[in-house]
Formats: structure tokens, C-alpha cells, sequence
């Protein structure tokens, strides 16, 4: 088996933003049109693993942009219920970089027969599932071959980004756009590596806390975590890490923060408890030394950096735990689930 560097395909991310950003605007203006002519009462999102952090990205900007309800729908209450869903009008998003999950082409197809307007955000515009959708956005990262994606989950995000900005007429948003891959060139150019070393690589488990779009960020970081270097790592809410977990933080739990106008006074609280006790391990973006936070772009774009900043320090913990995250133990490329 040929290994792909997964570090080096996350830096094809800005040639990637470009390429994407540069192309496809016809069909935008097709679902802008199709948006404004009949104005979704909901949304739902439908995906699976990296795609679903990409989708509860989708659910805020929908949500606090575009004034819709935005809800996850497993593709289970489909594929093994068959439920009888009322979705005449609704939006329905479907995420797949493979566009080859089978769940996921069957609810998009559900969807559709059921009255939803189902647009699909995929890295293959041939896949079975950009065919199953009435709209395909390619999110055109290029072909990703290293199994943790990085390039892809990136443009992705972008994308639902750049359909918010469209649907909202959003010019400040449309105009830091043009910027991102600027942005992600110099985010990925930070160094986050010793530091998310000296926090997680020699505990079992950890926590990555954020809230708002960055939720899907914080997700993303977790999975990264748990692909590549075998931490059982959470993302979470700061606000449901009060409901119980925090009673898990110490030093066999560290936490990594990472604060916004989403978070509030229960991320506060928990920086000054950290401060107040050498016995946990909790370190935030922005405020600590060793995680220099990428410089503001825009308020929804700003996760996107985080993450790009970060993929280099995963790959950092993996091999500083005599990991491979160019070959991560018991994955694939492309999961199917039904």
C-alpha cells in the first residue's frame, strides 16, 4: 500500500480554497434562485463522520444567518425505520467527500421524493450521491488519498460558507471569502505541535471544548485525535461540558479551549478554575503561548483557521506516540454504513 502524507495534503488546502472559490458560481446562483423562489420553512443536514462536523457547521450559519431550523437527521430513521417524514419544501443538505455512503444516498434520494430541495456537497461531482441530489456542489479540494481528511473537510466548510454568503447577500462575508486561503496558508504556518504534545501524549483521553460554528471545529479536532493518535478525545459544547463531564477534567483529562463571541461566562469560569489549580491540564487558543490564535478574518471563518492550524500538531501527537497518521490502524478511505 502507498502511503499519502495526510500533513501534505492539508497544505494543498489554499490551492484548493482557491480553485473553489474561483469556479461553479452558476450553479449558486441556480440555488440562490431556487432559495428565494420558495423559501425553505427548515433545514436538515444528513452526513456522517468528518461530512457531519462539516454539516452542524452548516446548521449555525443556516440557522444564525438565514433564519432556519436547522435539524440532524439519521439517515437511520430512513434506512432501517422508514419513517414517514413530512419534508415538503424543506432544504436538505447531504455532506460526503466520497459521495459513496450508501446511508447517505438513500436519505438524499428520501428526501427528494419527499418534496425536499436536496443539494450535496462532495469532492466527486460523478459520485452516486451528487447524482441522487437535484444540486451538487464540488467542493474541489482534488483527489485526497491519505485516509484522515484534511484538504477536503476544509473546502467543505468553505463551501457551506460560500452558500450562506450567497443565499444572506452577505458582502462582508463574500469579501473575507476571497481572503480565506490567504488565511489558511498563514494559520497552517503556526506552530501548535509541541504544545498539543506536552497536553495530550501521555494521557488516555481529553477534551477539545468550543462552542457556536466552532462546535464543528472542536468535533473535527476530536476525531482527528482519536483517528491519528489513539486519544480518546471529545469535542464538546462549553456549555453542556458543565452538565457532568468537567467532573472528568484533571490531569488524566486535559482540555483544549478554544473561545469566541459563542462561548460565554461558563468558559470564563473555567479558565479561572484551571488558573486556581496546577493539578489540571488546560490550555486555551489565543491565550496561551504555546497556541497563538490565527489572526481574525471573519467570525464564521475563524473556525475554519483553528483547524487548519491544528492538523499539523495532530500529526505531530501521532508520531510523538509512535503512531503512523499516514496510515491509521483499522481504517479505510471510504466507510460505507447503511
Amino acid at each position: 500500500m502507498i502511503e499519502v502524507g495526510m500533513l501534505e495534503e492539508a497544505c494543498e488546502a489554499p490551492a484548493a480554497l482557491e480553485r473553489m472559490l474561483a469556479s461553479d458560481g452558476g450553479i449558486y446562483d441556480e440555488i440562490v434562485a431556487r432559495l428565494k423562489r420558495s423559501p425553505p420553512p427548515f433545514a436538515f443536514t444528513v452526513a456522517r463522520g468528518s461530512s457531519d462536523h462539516a454539516a452542524t457547521y452548516a446548521g449555525f450559519l443556516f440557522a444564525s444567518r438565514a433564519g432556519r431550523v436547522v435539524a440532524t437527521m439519521p439517515p437511520s430513521l430512513w434506512t432501517r425505520a422508514r419513517s414517514d417524514l413530512h419534508l415538503e419544501g424543506a432544504l436538505a443538505l447531504a455532506v460526503s467527500q466520497s459521495g459513496q455512503g450508501p446511508d447517505i444516498i438513500e436519505t438524499a434520494r428520501f428526501a427528494r421524493e419527499r418534496g425536499a430541495l436536496a443539494i450535496a456537497i462532495v469532492n466527486d461531482p460523478a459520485s452516486p450521491l451528487a447524482e441522487a441530489a437535484e444540486f451538487a456542489l464540488d467542493c474541489r479540494a482534488g483527489p485526497e488519498r491519505s485516509i484522515a481528511a484534511t484538504k477536503s473537510v476544509i473546502c467543505t466548510l468553505a463551501v457551506i460558507a460560500r452558500l450562506t454568503a450567497a443565499w444572506t447577500e452577505d458582502a462582508k462575508l463574500e469579501d473575507a471569502l476571497s481572503r480565506l486561503p490567504e488565511a489558511v496558508a498563514r494559520a497552517q504556518a503556526l506552530s501548535w505541535e509541541q504544545g498539543v504534545i506536552d497536553l495530550f501524549s501521555d494521557v488516555p483521553a481529553g477534551f477539545i471544548i468550543g462552542r457556536g460554528p466552532g462546535m464543528a471545529v472542536v468535533q473535527e479536532m476530536a476525531l482527528k485525535l482519536q483517528e491519528l493518535a489513539g486519544l480518546f478525545a471529545i469535542g464538546m459544547s462549553s456549555a453542556e461540558f458543565h452538565h457532568g463531564p468537567k467532573a472528568l477534567l484533571g490531569p488524566g483529562g486535559p482540555a483544549l479551549l478554544l473561545p469566541s463571541e459563542w462561548t460565554g461566562e461558563e468558559l470564563e469560569r473555567l479558565i479561572e478554575r484551571a488558573a486556581g489549580d496546577p493539578a489540571m491540564k488546560v490550555e486555551t487558543i489565543g491565550r496561551s503561548p504555546s497556541f497563538p490564535r490565527p489572526e481574525p478574518l471573519h467570525p464564521d471563518l475563524d473556525p475554519i483557521l483553528v483547524l487548519s492550524a491544528f492538523h499539523g500538531a495532530a500529526d505531530a501527537l501521532a508520531r510523538s506516540r509512535g503512531l503512523n497518521p499516514d496510515n491509521p490502524a483499522g481504517l479505510q478511505k471510504v466507510t460505507k454504513t447503511l
